[in-house]
């Protein structure tokens, strides 16, 4: 089960990677700003949740990391013109990404016997922080919070977990979680759904009155 989490731990690296990268590549960023968005999408919310867990970051001395985000970094400069087409192909791989990262982060805050709060705190802050650190930086509003079923997934996933900590150590159990949180991930991108906005219903109401 480790090693099966580890494979998706890296290919949601490298998905995250590249989604970074190209964001950065489309600001004409240089190479290093390039690395930094990567590197931010890919493992920012993981290094925030080992700072609050007071431990070094794992890529200071899991070198597999850095090693997947340089390979996503040449994969988007590679295929930059092509991104659009492969999208796809990426957005599978993103949810993926953001589907264990926040299992990982539910995980360390059961681990170090947090509460429910703190367990999806730690899924979220996990799967989305990086991303939410990135459109900072790059000044940009952050798409998790206007955009997709994308941070309500991860808040699914933890409180799930939360709820069922005694079977954690189930391969049935992770294994049907993250499936289940995987399908909805990809419903809301599929059928387009977003959470509810009441600035819409709002302008509705606004533009009815004339």
């Amino acid at each position: 089960m480790i090693n099966e989490i580890l494979i998706l731990d890296l290919i949601g690296t490298f998905a995250f990677a590249s989604y970074g990268s190209y964001f950065a590549i489309k600001k004409d960023f240089d190479l290093f700003g390039i690395f930094v968005c990567a590197f931010l999408t890919a493992v920012g919310g993981g290094t925030i949740r080992e700072l609050i867990l007071n431990h070094v970051p794992f890529y200071f001395f899991d070198e597999k990391y850095i090693a997947t985000i340089i390979i996503g970094i040449i994969f988007t400069i590679l295929f930059f013109k092509k991104f659009q087409k492969i999208n796809s192909f990426m957005l599978v791989l993103d949810a993926i990404g953001l589907v264990v990262f926040a299992l990982i982060g539910a995980n360390h805050a059961v681990n170090a016997g947090l509460g429910l709060f703190a367990v999806v705190f730690f899924a979220v802050i996990t799967s989305v922080g990086g991303g939410l650190i990135r459109d900072m930086v790059m000044n940009e509003v952050p798409e998790i919070m206007h955009r997709d079923l994308y941070a309500s997934v991860a808040i699914v996933l933890g409180a799930a977990f939360w709820y069922g900590r005694n079977y954690i150590n189930s391969m049935l159990f992770i294994n049907i979680l993250l499936a289940f949180c995987f399908a909805l991930r990809m419903s809301a991108i599929t059928f387009k759904i977003n959470l509810w906005k009441p600035a819409k219903k709002f302008e509705i109401e606004n533009s009815a009155e004339f």
